[in-house]
């Protein structure tokens, strides 16, 4: 529906409203008649009560009916009118007794049956009530004119009405606020676990919803997510454990293929095999870097120097980029640039990146690493540059820019930017055809923080 909200709670005071309009019109309307109703029924009730009282006072005499009223009842005729009369009459319509006021009545509108009944004339109710008095019959009338002053039923009902209706239309108000109070309660617990469940990411699997606090409805949702977080964690640390495993039986048979193949005579021959090695080697390394980053956890975080890091992982590497035929540089900023994460990832990330770097360019590539004091490390090199148009399609898993080699699985930015969602930074690809690549790492820094010690 184009006018349907998707909020949940704007639905229900939507709703909530509507019936309160409704509410507000026809309770008033209901009321009021079951009041009215009421009111002639009492009305009715009072009428016949004071024609008993009558018919009670009337005597048989030897000329004829005689009345003499109760003091009680002959008290009440006798105030000044305020709307009220009585007539004893027989059946001939003349007068045995009556109030004052009786003549301002139309009695002899009355039906004068042998039932007691009720009837209406003009303003005025009354009850005709057939009395027996020895042989003869007469019938008491008794009479009330709504328009006296003694007739305020209809004011009530009108008094009561206008004093009704703003109490009823404040708390009608008032039920849309107290429960929009407690649905934002509960949409705010509801809330707050869809922000604890996005915050749960495969480097901590171990975190489980509250379910404390949530609607009962809503509770099954959670336990259901808190059971599927354990199959995950379970499923994750099974296929890390896995291709561990995997990375681990292979490198015995490589390391047996290493020394055999040294026997081949033919150079030519020895040196394809040699490099085949290499290269199932370095699969194999990247298998057990991925393995590990499955189960890695936020615990086994640290603070650290970016500048130091990036120092050891360019000295522990550059012989090897040396031997290529490259080069490579370190440009640092002069203060210390404390980061907070896993120093072994990082270090893994960035000799991912330098060894990319050399591995997948011509020999004599410059290789450069900044590292910025806002916590980013960058590693650029004048090299040809990654093909395609998206340089960021680099960091998927099995992606290669030249489907010609075979050197490598496609990994080695898929491990890089696992390691970077493990820290919560970002990974960054720059590149362009003939202009070289630069892969910036930002990592989160942790202030002035000082640097734990390695283990």
């Amino acid at each position: 529906m184009k006018f349907w909200p998707r909020s949940l709670i704007a639905r229900i005071l939507l709703i909530e409203l509507g019936a309160i309009a409704v509410a507000a019109i026809a309770l008033p309307m209901l009321l009021t008649s079951f009041l009215r109703t009421e009111a002639s029924r009492y009305e009715q009730r009072t009428l016949e009560s004071q024609a008993q009282a009558i018919a009670g006072s009337i005597r048989a005499g030897s000329a004829g009916p005689i009345v003499r009223l109760d003091p009680g009842i002959a008290g009440i005729y006798a105030s000044p009118y305020d709307g009220r009369a009585f007539v004893v009459a027989d059946a001939a319509g003349r007068t045995l007794a009556g109030s004052p006021e009786a003549d301002l009545v139309p009695w002899r509108q009355a039906p004068r049956t042998t039932h007691r009944a009720s009837f209406r004339a003009g303003a005025f109710v009354g009850v005709s009530l057939p009395v027996r008095a020895g042989a003869h019959r007469v019938w008491v009338i008794v009479t009330q004119d709504r328009t006296g002053p003694g007739a305020i039923l209809d004011d009530v009902v009108r008094g009561f009405i206008r004093r009704y209706d703003p109490v009823l239309v404040s708390i009608l108000l008032l039920l849309p606020l107290i429960n929009s109070a407690l649905i934002a309660r509960l949409v705010f617990a509801v809330r707050a676990a869809s922000q604890q469940a996005a915050g749960i990411g495969s480097h901590n699997l171990d975190l489980r919803l509250e379910e404390a606090g949530l609607p009962l409805e809503v509770a099954p949702l959670a336990r259901a997510t808190n059971e599927l977080l354990v199959r995950l964690q379970t499923s994750f640390r099974n296929q890390a454990a896995f291709v561990a495993d995997v990375a681990h039986e292979l490198r015995t048979p490589l390391a047996v293929h290493r020394v055999e193949l040294e026997a081949v005579e033919d150079p030519v021959v020895r040196a394809r095999l040699r490099e085949s090695a290499d290269r199932l080697g370095h699969v194999i390394a990247q298998l057990q870097d991925l393995a590990t980053l499955e189960v890695i956890a936020e615990d086994r975080f640290e603070t650290f120097d970016a500048r130091l890091l990036a120092q050891e992982t360019i000295g522990l590497h550059a012989p090897q980029i040396l031997t290529a035929g490259d080069d490579i540089a370190l440009d640092a900023a002069p203060d210390p640039v404390l980061v907070r994460g896993n120093r072994v990832l990082a270090g893994l990330a960035l000799a991912n990146l330098i060894t990319n770097a050399s591995r997948h360019t011509p020999p004599g590539t410059a290789i450069e690493v900044l590292v910025a004091a806002d916590g980013v490390l960058l590693v650029r090199d004048n090299g040809p540059g990654i093909a395609g148009t998206d340089p960021q399609a680099a960091t998927q898993r099995y992606w290669r820019a030249d489907h010609q080699r075979a050197d490598g699985a496609g990994l080695g930015l898929a491990i890089v930017r696992r390691i970077m969602e493990v820290h919560q930074g970002r990974l960054t690809v720059q590149s362009r055809a003939g202009e070289g690549t630069c892969v910036s790492l930002r990592f989160p820094l942790v202030g002035d923080a000082a640097p734990t010690s390695r283990s």
